[in-house]
Parts: C-alpha cells; structure tokens; sequence
C-alpha cells in the first residue's frame, strides 16, 4: 500500500475526472460542428464557463457526485483505521509494561468494535506475558470457540500456547520440596581399653542356724484345716442361686395364670355349647391364647430357674481359702463333686 495520504489521493481523483470530463465536451463540440449546427460560432482560445444551470455545468456536477461520494467513504474509513491503530498501540504497550488489565480492556473494545477473534487471542498472550496463566487458558480457549474461521495453524497455535500455560502453571503451584539432610560421616569409635580382671572373693563360711522354740512348725492337724464352703466369706454362687429360685417362682406363677385362663376357657365352651353369643366366642378365644402364653412362659421360666439354680450349687461346692502357717501364708483349694 503506498504512503500517499488521503488529500493527495483525492486531488488526483478529481483532476483525473475533470480531464476525462473535459475531453467529452470537446468531443461533443466536435460532433456539433461537423452536423454544421456550430458553424457560425467563434471558439475563443480559452472558452469561459458555461452558465449555471447550463447543460455543460449540470454535466460537470453529475461527474463530481461519485468523487463526493468516494471523500464520504474514504475519510470515515481513514480515521476508523487510525483510531484502531491507536487502540492496538495502546493495549500493546499496556501488556508490555506490567498492566494486564488495561491492555486486555481495550482488547475487549476492538472486539466488541470488529468482533474479531484476533483481539480475544492477544488478551490471552497478554496474560501469559504477565504470568497470569489461568487467565491466558481461559482466554485462548474462548478464542477456539470464537474463531470459526481460523485455519489449523492458529488453533494448533492457540492449542499449543495453552498447553505452555498449563506447564508452566504446574511449576508455579509445585511446592518447593526440602532439601535432603547431607547424613554426617561416621565418628571413629574410641578404642576400648580392657577392664583389669578382679580377683574373686573367697568363700564365707556359713555360721549355723541356731534352732529357736519359736521357729518349730505347727502341727500338721493346724495346717491341713480346711475352711468349709460355709465359712468362706461371701459363699460364691449366692446371686445364681437367688435368681434361679427367683425365676422359678415367676415361672410357677405363669403356669398357675396359664391353668386359670384355661378353666376359664374350658367354662366358656361348655355356655356356648347351650346358647351361642359372639361376645363370648370372642372373650374364649381370648382365654385360649393367655392360656397357651402362661404355660409356655412358665414352663421356659421353669427349665431356666432350674438351670441358674444348679449353677450357683456348683459354684459354691468349690472354693479358695487363704490359710496363716508359720512364716508365711498359703491358699487352700477345696470343694466337693
């Protein structure tokens, strides 16, 4: 593109289209003077302007409305290209100088501008060159959505400036790790001197044991007494016991309750048997079932009072009873089976 500014561009437009238009008026004059309709017309050296409002002058208007209309399109586009060049120089030198935000700011007005994916692309570089890498992927990846006519090349470009990002990313949030304590050399062990060998004592000879009266030993009757179960405190197999004879008692009451509704049953049949009444069959049916209740109860509440009795018995046939001898103390076990 040449460097001519836009002024030196339409001068030359609108002297290329007075030459031209100058030449068809020369060329209409000429086809008038051979049809003989100018012959007694005197052309001067230089003919003066045609009146306004002449056929030449609305000619000459008409050919200037498409160089009016050229101006109107060419300096809106011109000052549009400036402004926009200005933006990119500006958001440029925002990135570049360590502010992020400003420089993707005018990105986003270019883009809403020329809603051109470019612009989302540079803010993503933006970021990157400023180790916002979080901020770098989400912006290249919105510049794959929005750049439906890019060419494989620049997603590729795109794809690959986000996997940087990742990478670098990792390193940024990887913990430093410790360094690994250098282990110390090992000390010389000092050298161990003998220990001098000492003579063994000699022998002490034992002084006998004089007998005392008092020392002599109980006899063997006092020894060998055995405590009955009786007497041993707190006899075991006391609460075993209580609680078997408990249970029994509770299980003979559920077969005393079973054998009452069971009577009483037996007399409800017999009065239905003589006159029918619902009520009644009702309350019989009733009596049955506390019946069988009570005798089972009973008898479980039986077998089992049975059971825990028998076992505090056992447990108190045998016992174990600390006995005083001379010189000490000894536990006596004892029991019977």
């Amino acid at each position: 593109m040449s460097s001519a500014t836009p002024q030196s561009l339409i001068v030359r437009i609108a002297s290329a289209i007075d030459d031209r238009l100058q030449r068809k008026l020369d060329y209409a004059d000429g086809v008038l003077r051979n049809e003989g309709l100018a012959r007694d017309r005197v052309v001067p050296d230089d003919p003066p302007m045609p009146p306004i409002g002449s056929r030449a002058s609305i000619g000459r208007l008409g050919a200037c409305l498409p160089l009016i209309a050229l101006v109107a399109v060419l300096l809106p586009g011109h000052a549009g290209a400036a402004r926009i060049d200005a933006k990119e120089r500006a958001a440029k030198k925002a990135c570049m100088t360590g502010d992020p935000a400003k420089g993707v700011a005018i990105l986003a007005d270019l883009f809403i501008d020329t809603e051109d994916p470019t612009y989302i692309y540079n803010q993503g570089r933006c970021y990157e060159q400023n180790s916002r890498y979080e901020d770098a992927i989400g912006r290249f990846r919105e510049y794959l959505r929005k750049a439906t006519r890019a060419t494989a090349e620049e997603k590729a470009d795109a794809e690959k400036h986000i996997a940087d990002c990742q990478a670098l990313l990792g390193k940024k949030e990887e913990p430093a790790r410790p360094a690994a304590p250098v282990p110390e050399p090992p000390r010389p062990a000092a050298a161990l001197s003998p220990e001098p060998t000492r003579p063994a004592p000699a022998p002490v000879a034992a002084a006998p044991f004089p007998e005392s009266p008092s020392a002599k030993l109980e006899p063997a009757a006092s020894v060998g007494a055995v405590p009955s179960p009786s007497q041993a405190p707190g006899s075991p197999g006391s609460g075993l016991r209580v609680a078997g004879i408990t249970t029994l008692a509770i299980g003979a009451a559920a077969l005393v309750g079973g054998l009452a509704m069971n009577l009483k049953y037996n007399g409800m049949i017999d009065d239905l048997q003589g006159e029918y009444d619902p009520g009644t069959d009702d309350s019989s049916k009733t009596s049955k079932t506390l019946a069988i209740v009570g005798y089972a109860a009973g008898a479980a509440c039986l077998a089992g009072g049975a059971v825990l009795y028998y076992l505090g018995w056992r447990a108190g046939r045998v016992s174990v009873a600390p006995v005083p001898v001379a010189g000490g103390a000894a536990a006596v076990l004892g029991g019977a089976f």
